[in-house]
């Protein structure tokens, strides 16, 4: 039984001059780092966690536990919600102020655990994180909130992912095992030091299709009893995933995608290499648009708009989810053109298409942009270039978005200046 070690308020001072000493040679704390590490073992420390689902009281128990040769993990910040993440405790120091728990692990390592109410309300419409008697769905950012880290430089962690709880109950993600039969799931991802699970998960009583697609393998996955529509969408996705791969050069060989219905939140949520979609969600709206693609998509976009930009990200999603089913004749010509013009009908309610979130009548606003951009860039090149050839750009680049970096990667491509592109003046 791990001995519960608390701080709150002023730090005592003989705790202020050990922390000093562990950490102020790496500077200050960086939240989940995206720099290169050095690959080398000297470097490595090894991250397990194990998340231990007890329905009954609606809680979910999570270890945290480091392995390290010496003090290459120095310090980690949690940015806990206290109505959510509760009772931490370790051996080693931990100070928890206002939201945020502070973890010192020892020179070999040490080992942290809390308790996660994983029931979790988007905006009163709706759950985007829940767990009932027989099944929950979730995120691995629920299970593990986003931390901030000093460590040596260079260092990099090892990380794995254990789920446990009713002896009935199964659990999926979207990670592979570390070994056949195993129940440890790699966490790996290249660009980050400190690799923490994150993505779409499910549990509990789960029914579960598998399908091969173009070379990405495939799980649709959700409670049973839900009216889950695990073969419709997976039939949709063979004749649209392909085409929405030549498109976005960069996407995971293994997706998953999580539905359920009521209380769940009645839309679709992107995550990495994963995604959610409600149960009663058409695979096609009455405008010619899908949820289930615009989100496979933001899935496949391998960069984020920059602040006030997020229109850019979303109609990019919204239109290609118009435009993959056109090519791939799951639509035909004039519903394309359909949904073009109820979405032009929808944007008049948006005047600008600035927000830090983009609003239905903002998205379709940008559509209309998108789809000039796309024609225009037909236009000038002749037939060969078209907004596909932006979107590859980006893709390579990797980078953050915004109207500027938009038209610089256009305008390079065409080159000459484009008129389909509003001005910042007009468009903010």
């Amino acid at each position: 039984m791990l001995n519960k070690s608390r701080y709150s308020g002023v730090i005592p001072s003989l705790f202020l001059v050990a922390l000093a000493g562990l950490i102020a040679p790496t500077g200050g704390w960086a939240q989940e780092s995206t720099e290169s590490a050095v690959q080398n073992d000297e470097k490595i420390y090894k991250l397990d966690y194990t998340a231990n689902f007890k329905p009954a009281e609606g809680i979910v128990r999570m270890t945290i536990t480091v392995r390290q040769p010496r003090r290459l993990l120095r310090g980690v910040q949690i940015s806990a919600d206290p109505a959510r993440y509760r009772m931490f405790e370790s051996n080693q120091p931990i100070e928890e102020i206002d939201g945020t728990v502070t973890w010192l692990p020892s020179k070999s390592g040490g080992t942290l655990t809390y308790q996660v109410v994983l029931d979790y309300e988007r905006n009163g419409d709706g759950f985007d994180s829940i767990m009932k008697s027989g099944w929950a769905v979730f995120r691995g950012d629920d299970l593990v909130p986003p931390v901030k880290t000093r460590s040596v430089k260079g260092a990099k962690s090892k990380s794995r992912l254990r789920m446990t709880g009713p002896e009935d109950w199964s659990f999926i993600t979207a990670y592979e095992k570390s070994i056949k039969k195993s129940d440890w799931l790699i966490v790996d991802w290249p660009n980050r030091k400190f690799d923490r699970p994150i993505g779409w998960m499910a549990a509990g009583s789960l029914g579960v299709r598998w399908e091969d697609i173009d070379e990405t393998r495939l799980a649709i996955a959700g409670p049973t009893g839900q009216g889950i529509r695990r073969m419709d969408m997976a039939a949709f996705l063979r004749w649209n995933l392909p085409t929405l791969k030549d498109i976005f050069p960069v996407f995971p060989h293994r997706l998953l995608i999580v539905s359920a219905g009521d209380p769940m939140w009645r839309g679709g949520l992107s995550g990495p290499n994963s995604l959610f979609i409600h149960a009663d969600r058409p695979l096609i709206s009455a405008n010619g648009t899908s949820t289930l693609l615009h989100e496979l998509v933001h899935v496949a976009q391998p960069y984020r708009a920059e602040p006030g930009e997020d229109w850019i990200i979303e109609s990019m999603a919204e239109y290609y989810s118009l435009e993959i089913m056109r090519r791939s004749g799951t639509i035909s010509e004039r519903r394309f053109e359909l949904g073009l013009e109820q979405l032009e009908s929808w944007s008049s309610e948006a005047e600008k298409l600035q927000a830090d979130e983009s609003s239905g009548s903002r998205t379709a606003k940008g559509v209309a942009v998108m789809h000039a951009l796309d024609g225009e860039l037909k236009e000038v090149s002749g037939g060969k270039l078209s907004l596909d050839d932006v979107v590859r750009q980006l893709c390579e680049q990797r980078t953050t978005i915004s109207l500027e970096k938009l038209r610089q990667t256009a305008e390079a491509l065409a080159g000459e200046p484009l008129g389909s592109l509003p001005s910042k003046a007009s468009a903010y």
